[in-house]
């Protein structure tokens, strides 16, 4: 945790139990980044990271990385949460793939991290078609089964994907209902009678089930316990409401929002769902 973000938290702390001690150390100064991209290179040698991009129609640049070996069983494109860039954290969640013999295909969003666009008018609508034509590119290049998998705000990008691709498979990981119930889930429980949540029309009309309605492919749905941005109860009402004959639902032992992925029970899952893909 960066000390901009320790602090305050400390002081709030502090302030609001009475007298106590600070200790701050030289460290908390000292930036280090424990998932970045390169660190894949020690944890996942047998593994060859190429750089990639994708040029829109637009002109604007997708760029990402492609991690592979020969002998992997499949392969995964990968949608990250908001705010996540590939050379600070693709490492992190990068290396589970690598445990289950994947290979990882991974953008960075429109004109974020490597990713660049020229100035343009952008939403939703513009990320869909990006979105499509990643995958459309992805699918046409990969040979054996292609599994897309969105975590948080990715799961929302990947559910709208399932709305118009017949995927191999789909799996959601740190998932929920509505970007209403994503959003209203950011503001604490003591804060929530104070404040009012106003969302943009855009924004309200995103709802995974309404995106999974007509997909029947094979779907895993994984959701930490301890996770609080996406809440357990959110991500099974959204898989209680779809009709999908393969579907699956992992609730993942103390694990929160960001590290499901790593916890052992999570991998058996996984394992045992892309094993039981024809």
């Amino acid at each position: 945790m960066r000390i901009s973000r320790l602090l305050p938290s400390l002081v709030l702390v502090v302030a609001f139990s009475g007298c106590s001690t600070l200790n701050v150390t030289s460290k908390q100064f000292i930036p280090k980044d424990n998932g970045k991209l390169a660190l894949l290179k020690k944890s996942a040698p047998d593994y060859q990271v190429d750089n990639i991009e994708f040029k829109h129609p637009d002109g604007a640049i997708s760029r990402g990385v492609y991690i592979h070996k020969p002998d992997a069983q499949f392969t995964v494109l990968y949608f990250m949460g908001s705010g996540i860039r590939l050379d600070v954290a693709g490492g992190y969640f990068a290396k589970p793939f690598t445990e289950l013999n994947a290979n990882i295909i991974s953008y960075d969003y429109h004109d974020f991290g490597r990713s660049d666009a020229p100035e343009s008018a952008f939403g939703l609508a513009e990320l869909e078609k990006e979105t499509l034509a990643l995958y459309d590119h992805a699918r046409a290049t990969t040979q054996g089964r292609l599994v897309v998998h969105g975590h948080s705000f990715g799961s929302f990008v990947a559910a709208g994907l399932a709305g118009k691709r017949p995927l191999d498979a789909l799996v959601l990981e740190g998932t929920g209902t509505s970007a209403r119930a994503y959003v209203e889930n950011q503001v604490p429980w003591f804060a929530k009678p104070f404040v009012q949540v106003n969302i943009d029309p855009e924004l309200s009309s995103t709802d995974n089930r309404a995106a999974l309605r007509a997909f029947q492919g094979p779907l895993l749905i994984m959701n930490g316990v301890n996770d609080v941005q996406t809440p357990l109860a959110n991500s099974r009402e959204l898989f209680d409401s779809l009709a999908i004959p393969h579907k699956r639902f992992e609730a993942i032992r103390d694990a929160g929002h960001m590290n499901a992925m790593t916890k052992p029970e999570a991998l058996a899952a996984y394992r045992s769902f892309t094993g039981s893909l024809n």
